[in-house]
This record gives structure tokens, sequence and C-alpha cells, in this order.
């Protein structure tokens, strides 16, 4: 086999991740005759088929989902190498601890550890996943530099929307879900649940819907332990709410299923939060927070995180 221009390989997973070639063009800034130009000698000089043309664009085939498996973090890793080569950034060293909780770490903290390792290559990096609440707590006595946070009332936090995740309800193999068919909220209360003892994040959300329907939860186990919630559930102890991407890799390996919920629809937002005491240079924090934004992005792109970015607004 040839050797491949990385170019073409960049070029490629852009339109997988725009799902189109004259989308994928448009954000690239180059004619689309050209894009797919592209595509076609990359697919040449591998000697297989990565796209099949639909309606609606393009989709990945299973070799074109293997070779996005394959580059999508080294050639990342190598444009944040040239990119930062030289830059003030690349000479920082520091220790850097940032939190999140536990269902958000599942899709976000082996690959944000990556990026920051390339883009500050001679610091440190630490990630805590832990509830909101000792999130909260961390923040404010120094222990953690920023956090995802589930949204949270405290005048002491600088919160930056992030993303936003919708929630499922998932439950033992042969527990009859379905994803194709949604589970209504009424319909969801009459079930036992393993709910999060955390009061923020998802148990506020499942528990502010129950009243406003006028209904009550059923639950008889409730844990933080994002393991141990799983365990439960596929033990059948009950069934559990939770973000896709948190559980997405035992939905996989069929040791859970899984069905959306209607009536209402419940998200869980995240939001980036800092305090006003933080101990990082100013020109640090912003290009931290950067990172982690591009980061969450690329995994949403990409289909790694099932969630989708928030509009931009603050909530300070």
């Amino acid at each position: 086999m040839k050797d491949v221009d990385t170019h073409r390989l960049s070029y490629f997973l852009r339109v997988a991740e725009e799902g189109s070639i004259n989308r994928a063009a448009g954000v690239l800034g180059i004619a689309q005759p050209a894009l797919s130009r592209q595509v076609r000698l990359l697919e040449e000089d591998l000697g297989v088929q990565l796209f099949r043309r639909t309606a609606r664009g393009v989709r990945l085939t299973q070799e074109g989902e293997r070779l996005r498996a394959a580059v999508a973090g080294p050639l990342r890793r190598l444009e944040l190498a040239v990119r930062y080569a030289g830059s003030p950034l690349a000479r920082v060293e520091r220790g850097l601890h940032v939190g999140m909780p536990e269902t958000a770490a599942v899709a976000l903290a082996i690959p944000l550890l990556g990026v920051l390792g390339e883009v500050f290559p001679r610091a440190t990096f630490q990630v805590s996943a832990a509830p909101t609440e000792h999130l909260v707590a961390r923040l404010l006595d120094g222990s953690l530099d920023m956090a995802l946070l589930d949204p949270i009332q405290d005048g002491r936090l600088f919160q930056e929307d992030l993303v936003v995740e919708d929630l499922v309800v998932v439950g033992a193999q042969d527990c009859g879900l379905n994803a194709d068919a949604a589970v209504s909220f009424v319909e969801l209360c009459a079930w036992p649940l393993v709910l999060p003892a955390s009061r923020a994040g998802v148990r506020t959300a499942l528990e502010n819907a129950a009243l406003r329907l006028k209904t009550q939860l059923s639950s008889h186990l409730s844990t933080d332990s994002l393991e141990l919630t799983k365990e439960a559930v596929v033990a059948g102890h009950g069934f559990a709410v939770l973000p896709y991407s948190s559980c997405a890799r035992e939905i996989a390996a069929k040791r859970l299923c899984h069905a959306s919920l209607s009536d209402p629809v419940l998200t869980r937002p995240l939001r980036l939060s800092v305090t006003s005491k933080l101990d990082l240079p100013t020109g640090l924090a912003t290009r931290v927070s950067g990172v982690i934004k591009e980061e969450a992005a690329r995994l949403i792109g990409s289909g790694a995180w099932r969630a989708r970015l928030a509009s931009p607004s603050r909530a300070d």
C-alpha cells in the first residue's frame, strides 16, 4: 500500500463528522469537487470504499468506520503537536486538576487527557470523577482547578454551558425495553428505579418532572456509583435513568437494553465551572477551557459522545 497523505486523512475525518461532502467542503473552505477527488484518491490508496452515498449525504462503510477508529486519535495528537510546537503553552510546568461527574468521565476523560498532554507536554494532569456536590466543595477549597458540573445555583462559581445529554431509561437485557419505543415518564414512575444518591443532576431532573406531573418515583436503591448502578440494573434490581454514553458499552455488549423517555423528554446539561479564586493564569485557564470545548465538540461530531453542544450562553 502507498504512503497515505495525512491531509487526505484529515479530509476523510471531516467528511465522516459532517456526513456530507458538501458540508465538509464548506467547513474546510475548499471546493466540493476537489474534496470529492481527495476522498476518491484516499479510497484508491487504501483499496477500499470508505463511504456509501445516500440521498442525504454519505455514510461510512465498515472499512470507513475501522479507519476512523484507527486514525482519529493519532491524527488529532499530531495536529495538536504541530499547532503548539514552540508555543508558550508547551512550556507550562504545573499540575492541573479537573473534575467531572462519573457519567461524563466515561465519554470525555481519557480523550481529554490525551489532548491536554499534547497541548501542555510538561504539565501533569489529574481527573477526578465525583457527584456535583463533592466537585463544588473541591472547587471552593481550591483542590480542583475547574470542573464540569450539573446545573447548580452558587454565586461563588462562574459557569458556562457546555453540552446537553438526553437521558434514557436502561434495564436488564431481558426487561423488554425497545430502543424504538419510548417510555412515558408516568409509566417509568411505576417501575423500581436505581436512583443517584446525590440530589443534583439526574435525580433533580427526575424529581422535578415527577413534581410537575403530580406523581412519585418508585425506588428502594440509590447510589452515586455509576458502576454499581449499572451492575444493579444488569442483575435485575431495577431500572436506571442515565445519559446514553455512560452505558453505551454495556448496551453494545447486550448486558443492558435501553429506551428513550417521553412526556417529558429529560435532558442533563453540563456546565464548565471555575471560582473567582482560580489559581491559574488567565491565559492558561482560557486555553484549558478552550481545549475542553474543542474536545467535547470533536467527540460529539464523531459520534463518540451522544450529546449536543449547548447554546453559547453564560450561567454566572
